[in-house]
């Protein structure tokens, strides 16, 4: 399995449960970041502290105290900007490469949200991983994580994952990401209300046994 993401943090919020389940399932996980998220910074901290970016390690560092306890393997590439990614045939052939190199067989990354509620980034990344995915044989499904603002998207959900013995994990993943405190979308109670609320589009009693859910539209599944 891997997973293609613009940012450090963009896994642990979307499919750090699934992560953790295909790892149990017996997967080799391997999690690429495209950049490093150096301007991951709110227009209060900028005018507020006159910060106006973040040291490159700091978030990388973040995501690898996230997934310390897990064998899941993570490369950040070289030479992409955090806000300014554009959908070219760098990052094309960069992404095919890395594809070619790892050959999995599942694919998780963004949802590529034309209408343009998601972070730019989002869009660019979803955008060049379906491109080069969906002309490898050897990706035999593709997943594409829910965006933070559902409701304003056109992101339309197929594919639950239960994620209930794998929820505190989650929890204490987003915990390592000090840099971006203060965020709706690193709240425990966020992914709690979040996860429970797919589980009840599963079934009542599956969330009334307490049961939360991670959410993907499933673009392509070959078995």
């Amino acid at each position: 399995m891997i997973i293609i993401m613009a940012h450090p943090d963009d896994a642990e919020i979307r499919c750090f449960g699934t992560i953790l389940k295909y790892i149990d399932f017996g997967y080799r996980v391997r999690l690429i970041i495209v950049c490093d998220g150096e301007n991951g910074i709110s227009i209060a901290e900028k005018e507020e502290f006159g910060i106006t970016k973040i040291n490159n390690s700091i978030r990388i560092k973040e995501t690898e105290n996230a997934f310390s306890s897990t064998p899941v393997e993570i490369k950040v590439l070289d030479g992409f900007v955090d806000g300014n990614l554009q959908l070219n045939s760098s990052l094309i052939m960069t992404i095919e490469r890395e594809l070619r190199e790892f050959e999995p067989e599942i694919l998780i990354t963004h949802y590529p949200d034309g209408i343009g509620v998601d972070h730019q980034d989002h869009f660019v990344v979803g955008k060049a991983a379906i491109n080069c995915a969906s002309r490898n044989e050897l990706v035999k499904k593709i997943l594409l994580a829910e965006p933070l603002l559902t409701l304003r998207s056109s992101f339309s959900s197929n594919y639950y994952v239960d994620i209930t013995d794998y929820l505190d994990a989650k929890i204490s993943a987003l915990s390592h990401h000090k840099s971006q405190s203060g965020r709706f979308y690193l709240e425990n109670e966020f992914h709690k209300i979040r996860s429970s609320y797919y589980a009840s589009m599963v079934g009542y009693n599956f969330v009334r046994e307490k049961h939360h859910v991670e959410s993907f539209q499933m673009l392509y599944q070959f078995e």
